[in-house]
């Protein structure tokens, strides 16, 4: 389970919290590029984008991915 504070603001420029991405994570998004075109976190300044990065590595480092949970982003 990642432990984090969720209510932690993660993209201060798009005001995206740790919680966010988490949700959209969870919903199906697959990689750092669809937490970015869902949340705009990271579209701003750009400096958080390691950050999300790094949540989403964790969020997948001991699970599997379900095709089935994967959105379409246009």
């Amino acid at each position: 389970m990642l432990r984090m504070s969720s209510k932690r603001l993660v993209c201060l420029c798009n005001h995206v919290s740790a919680e966010e991405i988490l949700k959209i994570l969870r919903a199906g998004a697959l990689n750092t590029s669809d937490v970015q075109k869902f949340t705009q976190a990271g579209t701003g300044c750009t400096r958080c984008v390691r950050e999300i990065e790094d949540i989403v590595e964790k969020y997948f480092a001991n699970r599997e991915k379900d095709p089935q949970l994967r959105f379409e982003f246009k």
